[in-house]
């Protein structure tokens, strides 16, 4: 071998160690997803093109506990309808979300109310949802910077931990510390915060379902930290994904004449 290929030979085997891939006891170690990798897989599980659920939404306060059942439609996460069955005295209370408006039906009025300014951040039928909580979009890296912050256990579930940071202000929230499910990637906790780091809502998702091919939590629970001692979880019952649902359910002419 001539003195200049042994010199490259040298070079190359001191290389070596930092360019090859790492090895673990078990095999190649196998780096990290990035943080936008992360928030793309989560928003691949969670997006669905329909979803026709009928779902109760139980909010407990001080230890008492008040039971309402919904039917909701949606298309992506753009659209929604939403009717209130029981109890008697919320039947026929409508929603509408068409992209980014929000429409109110009160049966015993019988008029379309739009739901904006101030509005939005009330309660959503007296739960730790509000109506802005409802208009969110699945668009994260659109509003966020997203970064890994490493691993946490929720749950028993491993999880991976996303910082999401808002990109301008005027965010509903400025920050979300996000706990991904490894297995899964459905997000089990998401702690919302103000932009003085304040916590505002923590929202977690539990029993993990399939319909057909989808992946989806049935159980969800929303805790307002401004309202003490106030916890509402949501339960979705049988929902069946991407089938077909009419346009004219989203429109207003809907909420006016209801089924």
């Amino acid at each position: 071998m001539t003195n200049r290929l042994l010199t490259i030979a040298l070079i190359l085997s001191a290389l070596a160690p930092f360019t090859a891939v790492a090895q673990g006891p078990s095999g190649p170690v196998v780096p990290p997803p990035t943080a936008e990798e992360l928030v793309r897989k989560m928003d691949e599980v969670l997006t669905f093109k329909t979803r026709i659920a009928v779902a109760t939404m139980t909010v407990t306060r001080d230890g008492k506990s008040d039971a309402r059942t919904l039917r909701m439609q949606s298309r992506g996460w753009d659209d929604s309808y939403s009717e209130f069955l029981a109890p008697a005295r919320d039947k026929g209370i409508k929603y509408l979300k068409v992209d980014k408006n929000l429409y109110m039906f009160l049966p015993g009025t019988e008029k379309v109310v739009k739901v904006s300014g101030h509005l939005l951040r009330q309660s959503l039928m007296d739960s730790d949802f509000s109506y802005e909580d409802m208009l969110e979009s699945r668009a994260l890296l659109q509003d966020y910077d997203a970064k890994l912050l490493g691993s946490e256990t929720v749950d028993g579930s491993d999880c991976w931990v996303l910082d999401l940071t808002a990109k301008q202000p005027g965010q509903t929230y400025a920050r979300r510390k996000t706990f991904i499910a490894k297995a899964t990637f459905i997000p089990l906790r998401v702690e919302r915060y103000a932009a003085s780091g304040l916590l505002l809502k923590v929202m977690s998702q539990s029993e993990i379902k399939t319909s057909g091919a989808k992946l989806y939590a049935a159980r969800m629970r929303m805790e307002d930290k401004s309202r003490a001692g106030s916890v509402t979880e949501l339960l979705i019952t049988d929902p069946q994904f991407d089938i077909e649902v009419p346009a004219e359910t989203f429109s207003r002419r809907r909420l006016m004449k209801g089924d």
